[in-house]
């Protein structure tokens, strides 16, 4: 059977990071049962509970076998699961790539589809006829609107085209990649290996005009070609070069500070919090999302109070406190200036203020305080630009290894926990119950990947 006629225009989609290209120019596009008995390593983005399921999913039509005896596809560019792993703060966008295999590929005899993502403990339909294609719902596929009305047409928007066992590298017609440097870079991965490159196209190229594949923040008009959330390698490499560059400029001469120390800052900010920049662009901004309903700069100040009252506040040196304070004070900053949202608005959280705030901290770290020694520069930009680690890790599926990874000391950690609480408190006690009822086992997990 050939593919319908309204359907001869489409590709089936294939999303790994680029770190897997050239296993997959060696080897070619392998399923899972076929990589695990080869000893293939690959970065792998997929949810481990997922994982399980498709392990054990029968596949009763085609060759048969389970799920994970097939290389997976996507009918659909828009992926639901990317932007779960997204706002999980588990994946740098830039870095994953789009394999994109003409429709024409499921006219073989070993592909099979099916009518839903082939994730959840409902199993969804098999089909191996492409006739059968028509019973996919195409307007929840090729929706390109973010947003789903419900779990199951999510589910429905990601049907999937399964090819059993390995799909060649000639097979791909196109690779869709996020910017120039990763075009260059997947160039140099199939030069490397003597092999020519299929077509490397952009979001929105001609060639694939009437598909749509990353997520973006074209809502602010500054950053609408940046990913929509600052993935885990490349905010500690901001993390990483934000603290070199501020040491860098401190070192410069004949500069002139506003305020002789931390504690000095922290007495003016007591007064007026308006007197960091920052501060003043951010105090405004209206948080219109559940469960905030109130301004930044008032729950700032919330934030500031909640902390005063934390343990590990309480017990720290006059020091420690005041690079608590601090961090308290600006943790918020990245949500500005005000023009950054529609009247002055954040409709919806917005995860990547935390990376935002980084320019901010080194104008703010260079420019405002006279006497702060390099570790009490090192803990403000952490806690910062972190400030958000510790509830990420807990409610919504962060990878630990990101705190063991930007943290020096156990004391980081309780510096994190500090903040994280004093924030989760500003909003809602609640919020501070769940991660305090877990801090014990999740310091005990932390401490020991520092020390693997």
């Amino acid at each position: 059977m050939a593919i319908p006629d309204e359907h001869k225009w489409r590709y089936i989609f294939h999303f790994t990071d680029i770190e897997n290209l050239d296993s997959i120019i060696k080897n070619g596009l392998l399923c899972t049962n076929v990589k695990n008995a080869l000893g293939i390593k690959h970065k792998n983005i997929a949810n481990t509970t997922i994982q399980e399921r498709r392990a054990n999913m029968d596949v009763p039509v085609g060759p048969g076998g389970k799920v994970h005896d097939y290389v997976p596809f996507y009918f659909s560019s828009i992926n639901p699961m990317l932007l779960k792993k997204l706002n999980e703060k588990n994946v740098d966008q830039q870095f994953i790539i789009y394999l994109c295999v003409k429709i024409q590929r499921m006219e073989e005899e070993d592909a099979v589809f099916t009518d839903a993502s082939a994730n959840t403990i409902e199993t969804p339909s098999f089909y191996n006829d492409v006739k059968d294609l028509d019973k996919l719902d195409w307007a929840a596929i090729d929706k390109k609107s973010w947003g789903v009305s419900s779990d199951d047409e999510r589910h429905k928007k990601m049907a999937e085209a399964l090819i059993h066992k390995r799909v060649d590298i000639s097979e791909i017609d196109a690779i869709l990649v996020f910017n120039n440097g990763i075009k260059d870079a997947v160039k140099k991965v199939f030069e490397e290996n003597g092999v020519q490159a299929p077509t490397i196209v952009f979001d929105g190229d001609r060639k694939l005009s009437n598909y749509h594949f990353y997520y973006t923040k074209f809502f602010i008009a500054t950053q609408k070609n940046n990913s929509l959330v600052t993935g885990p390698a490349t905010l500690l490499s901001h993390f990483k070069s934000l603290i070199q560059e501020i040491l860098k400029q401190r070192q410069e001469p004949n500069k002139s500070y506003p305020y002789n120390s931390i504690k000095v800052l922290l007495d003016a900010l007591e007064k007026d919090i308006t007197v960091i920049r920052e501060l003043k662009d951010v105090e405004d901004v209206l948080q219109d999302y559940e469960p905030h309903n109130d301004t930044v700069g008032d729950h700032t100040r919330s934030v500031v109070a909640e902390m005063k009252k934390q343990d590990y506040y309480n017990n720290a040196s006059n020091e420690k406190k005041n690079i608590l304070l601090l961090s308290a004070y600006l943790h918020d900053i990245g949500k500005g200036p005000k023009n950054k949202w529609k009247d002055g608005i954040m409709k919806g959280a917005y995860p990547d203020h935390p990376a935002d705030a980084v320019p901010m901290l080194l104008r703010i770290l260079t420019e405002e305080i006279e006497s702060i020694s390099d570790e009490e520069i090192r803990q403000v930009c952490m806690l910062v630009v972190y400030h958000d680690i510790i509830g990420d890790c807990m409610e919504k599926g962060r990878e630990k290894q990101q705190v063991a990874d930007v943290i020096e000391s156990e004391d980081d950690l309780d510096m994190l926990f500090a903040i994280s609480c004093a924030d989760a408190k500003a909003v809602t006690g609640v919020w501070e119950l769940g991660i305090l009822g877990r801090k014990k086992s999740f310091k005990e997990a932390i401490m020991k990947m520092k020390q693997s």
